[in-house]
């Protein structure tokens, strides 16, 4: 079973007997999770965090270190993580400095390079062709692309998204390749994870009633604001008070200076 909250990753990597130092990092790439994607759902309903949550619960499975697993938990932060200053997609310095003080320079040094390059129909071949040739780096991204693909599978995120066909669509054209690439890897547990969902969701994909996905029909996530933070219209009574206030001052100000000496009234 593929983690979706906090409590069943923590009990998953304890289980493997993973040291308190390394469940440290992790819980603290959960926290930063929480903190940069609060208010986030994903395209199937969910709350976005457990996204994170299942990529690393899949990178612990095939047993990755704790670092790919925290890396796991934050891999697309600098690409749709809400960072709160209003600006787009990028590693900036203060981006950067902020996930470096939670999870260390390894972490953000992967984070910061993972998306550039996807695993898609337009480039499986060419990463299939030179596998051979990538360092530990490339081959650790490859690695947590899949279990990307993997966790949107695992309990059939991709038949509940309110359009799910860029995925699915794609899981046609090129899922063998990617049990392919994952096997390439060295990982037959991965490729098995990826053969066993991908057989699943076709089997699964007439059965799922749309009127299960989110009505407005999202491609990617979205931010849901609760009511209680969005602005809220004055009511007339507090607004009349503040005029009064404003009038108030004006009237004390004109007065104060008809008082001062050498005032040409």
């Amino acid at each position: 079973m593929i983690a979706q909250t906090n409590l069943q990753l923590y009990n998953q990597l304890r289980e493997r007997g993973m040291a308190l130092d390394d469940l440290a990092l992790v819980h603290r790439a959960y926290e930063l999770n929480t903190r940069l994607y609060s208010g986030y759902f994903d395209s199937c309903g969910r709350p976005f965090v457990s996204h994170g949550v299942g990529v690393a619960s899949v990178l612990a499975e095939i047993g990755q270190p704790a670092e790919i697993v925290a890396f796991g938990l934050l891999h697309n932060v600098y690409r749709n993580g809400n960072f709160g200053d209003g600006r787009g997609p990028g590693a900036t310095p203060k981006r950067r400095r902020l996930v470096r003080e939670a999870v260390g320079d390894h972490v953000d040094s992967l984070a910061e390079r993972f998306g550039r390059r996807r695993v898609s129909r337009h480039t499986i071949d060419d990463m299939l062709a030179n596998l051979p040739e990538c360092d530990e780096t490339e081959r650790i991204m490859l690695l947590v692309d899949l279990a990307d693909r993997i966790e949107k599978h695992a309990d059939l995120a991709v038949l509940y998204y309110g359009q799910g066909d860029w995925i699915t669509g794609e899981t046609e054209h090129i899922g063998s390749k990617m049990v392919e690439l994952a096997n390439a890897l060295g990982e037959p547990k991965l490729a098995a994870m990826l053969s066993d969902g991908f057989e699943r969701a076709a089997a699964e994909a007439r059965s799922v009633p749309p009127e299960l996905r989110p009505t407005d029909g999202r491609r990617q996530s979205t931010l849901v604001v609760p009511r209680s933070c969005r602005p809220r219209l004055r009511p007339r009574a507090v607004i009349r008070h503040a005029m009064w206030r404003v009038r108030a001052r004006t009237r004390i100000r004109q007065r104060l200076r008809a008082l001062r000496p050498g005032h040409a009234g």
